[in-house]
This record gives C-alpha cells, structure tokens and sequence, in this order.
C-alpha cells in the first residue's frame, strides 16, 4: 500500500502499473530546481573514466524536493532527479527518478520507494520496454513490469513515458520466490580481470557476491571455457532464456549485444548468478546501432563475455538454437503482437507531445521487425547455428590527460533531436 500525504486513498503495484490505461503523473517543482536537475549532465570522460573498474562512478543527478501527485494520490516533498545514462540524457524531459520516502520515511507503493519515468529518448517507438519486458516475464526470464504514464511538470505535458518497476526486492521476489540474494547492476561492464568493482551493488551480501564475481571472471580469462565450468556459476537455464530473448528481440544495448543494461541476481536457491534485463529501449532493431559488424548474425550477439563463451561451444549453440525456436514457437505470435501495437498507439497518441512527433512513423518499423523476425531466424538458423568466433573487447575506458575546448559534430543512424551534451575533460 501507498503511505501518502493527506489522501484517503492507497496505491498498490497493481494501480501503479496497469495495462489498460496511462498514468497521471504530476509533479510540482520550483522552476529554479527544474532548471538545476534538467541541465545536470554526465559526459563520456567521467562516466567512463578508468576509475570505473575499480567502483562505479558517483552519477552527477541530485535529488531536489519535489510533489508528485499519481492518478490523484498526492506525494509530498519527494525526492526528484534525472535519470539516464548517455544517450537517453535529455534537457526538455529527461527522465526522472522519484524518491517517495526522500522526507517521509514510510512512503511507498507495494514495496517501492523509487520510481523510474523513462522518456524513451532512444526509442522513438515507446513500446520497447513494455512489449519487450513483459515478453520476457512471459518466457520465464524475471523482468520489471511497466505503464505507460503522461508526465506533466507544473502544468506542461511533457508526453508519454513508460513507468519501469525498479528493479529491487518487488521484482526478486515475484521473478525468484526471494528477495535476499546480492544484486549487481551492469552498465557497460563484464567478467574481466581487473574489473570486480565495477560492478554496482544494490542489495544482499557484497561479500558474497564479489567473491562470485571474482571466480567468474577467473574463469572467462580462460581460452577454452567449458559449458559445465560456466554451469557451475551461472544458472544456465535461466542465462539461455535471458540470452534468447534478447537476440529474438534484438536487444543492442544489452548483455549480449554490448555488455550493457543488465542486472546479475546471486541466487541463494542456487548459488548462482541470474541474469535480468534493463534499460531495454533499443529492441525490435536487425541490426546494432554501435559499430555493427555486417557479418555477425541477426540471430545471436555475443559480445557479452558470457554468452561468447557459451558460443564457441557446440553444446552452447545447439541449446541456444533451441531455447530461440522454443520462443519463437510459444512467445512470437506476430498477430498478438501486431494487435499490441495498434492498441498501444490509440492508447497513447493522445497524450504526446511535439517532440514526440515521429512515433506513428517509427512504429511502422516495428510492425515490419515483427513481421519479418520469424523468418529471418528460421533462415538463418534452421539447420544450425552460423559460426560466429569474434572476440569481445573489454569494456572502454578513458584516461585523463588534460583539458580541451572542441566543437564536434556526428551522425546518427537514425534522427535525434539535438541537444547540447558536456563532453568534460579529455
């Protein structure tokens, strides 16, 4: 239940994440807080200093004083930052983390006292996160749930965002009967020597968990590494349904497409690392959007050290090409998901606002990825999975080495509404 200010009424999970409508979420800001958290920014140099191997780098986001007010319920004196990492950073409605008990200490909704408004930045169609996690919870791959909510900030509609569960003890206990396992969050990291640190505990036993970070990465340093060997440490079951998804779905910036957006569970059931998605807005794409290798398969991505491994196996791709057929044939029914998508858009397209013009269009993409998914793969995968042996790099880092003034300019393979970004020191 929801412990609110002065409101007869209490929120449950189910209330805050419903499928059938869109959220009202307003919030009351002073405008010279607005102004502060809009403009903070990360840049490339800090967030991906060399110092991230060691720890996960302090975000730059702080949290101002907020009232928010959810399908009627009022919230006051919340906590209220900006979220993002690099791409989906935005300075006219970024994304938002809402603190409920940043000042009442017994605010929460069914468990949560965070919630993530995502701006879909990156994913012009909105329907990424709410159609590719609740595939996964389909398939039996733990994933946050999700709504669609209409943002306004002192009275302007800021369009639709999708409202991601936090992934914390609601989401570990319904995807794994627990909760008091040790959580990693990833972000742009893997099993590499030297980079223990850089994984971000959320919850459980940091101890514990190191120490299973720690055997995982010794292992991957191996040059012939085992299906079994990896068996002993990540719950393989779990991985290949979680690694399947992704590649069915065609998840760039995740695990396996660029060591990116995940989260590792320490299981106590299993004394084992299970692997959940996030930040799962860039889905529904054949091909990455980050220095794609035209030779690489559409159906399998394995830069992700873990999955790679598994790949060079003749048991790892024989189990992942039937873990991908499985969910092909009972999780890919193109009508149910092309219906999903009309009944999305005549949901949402009314609460939009103009920077989220190019929606309508950029669905047409998806509609077309759906259509054509089944039998890409089946092309590609219907006698055996294609050979794919290319190494994954580490995760990058960048030295200091001095300060320096620059105008850059680049190219996006699709459009972005610009946006000025601090690229910091270099």
């Amino acid at each position: 239940m929801a412990a609110a200010t002065g409101s007869a009424k209490e929120l449950t999970l189910d209330d805050v994440f419903p499928t059938d409508r869109v959220l009202d979420v307003q919030i009351t800001v002073a405008e010279k807080d607005w102004d502060k958290i809009r403009h903070q920014a990360r840049n490339f140099i800090s967030a991906l200093h060399e110092d991230r191997k060691t720890a996960p780098i302090d975000g730059p986001y702080e949290y101002v004083t907020a009232d928010v007010t959810i399908d009627g319920v009022k919230f006051e004196k919340v906590g209220l930052r900006k979220k993002g990492f690099i791409g989906s950073q935005s300075t006219s409605r970024p994304s938002l983390k809402i603190k409920l008990n940043h000042t009442n200490k017994k605010a929460k909704i069914g468990g949560l006292t965070n919630l993530t408004m995502n701006n879909n930045k990156q994913d012009s169609t909105i329907v990424s996160q709410v159609m590719g996690y609740a595939l996964f919870n389909a398939a039996g791959s733990p994933a946050p749930r999700t709504a669609f909510a209409k943002v306004t900030v002192n009275g302007k509609n800021h369009g639709v965002y999708t409202h991601v569960e936090t992934v914390r003890k609601t989401v570990l206990k319904r995807g794994f009967g627990n909760d008091d396992g040790t959580l990693y969050e990833g972000t742009v990291v893997d099993f590499y020597n030297g980079w223990e640190g850089s994984f971000e505990r959320k919850t459980g036993d940091d101890k514990a968990g190191r120490a299973h970070i720690r055997k995982l990465i010794e292992l991957s340093e191996g040059d012939s590494v085992t299906e079994e060997a990896i068996g002993e440490l990540v719950d393989l079951d779990s991985f290949y349904r979680f690694w399947a998804m992704e590649g069915l779905l065609g998840f760039w910036d995740g695990y396996s497409g660029n060591a990116n957006n995940f989260f590792a569970y320490l299981n106590p059931k299993t004394n084992k690392f299970h692997f959940m998605p996030w930040g799962a807005d860039s889905l529904f794409k054949k091909r990455s959007m980050l220095n794609f290798d035209f030779r690489a398969p559409l159906s399998v991505k394995t830069k992700g050290r873990i999955a790679y491994h598994l790949y060079q196996t003749e048991a790892g791709r024989d189990r992942y090409r039937k873990t991908l057929h499985g969910l092909l044939k009972e999780h890919w029914n193109e009508e149910e998901l092309l219906a999903e998508c009309d009944r999305i858009e005549a949901l949402i397209e009314p609460h939009l606002n103009r920077e989220q013009s190019r929606f309508s269009r950029s669905l047409r993409g998806t509609r077309e990825f759906i259509r054509e998914r089944r039998e890409d793969l089946m092309d590609e995968t219907g006698e055996a999975m294609p050979r794919w042996t290319k190494t994954p790099k580490a995760p990058p880092v960048i030295a200091e080495i001095g300060n320096v003034k620059a105008k850059f300019s680049g190219e996006w393979m699709e459009e972005s509404p610009r946006e000025q970004t601090n690229l910091g020191k270099a």
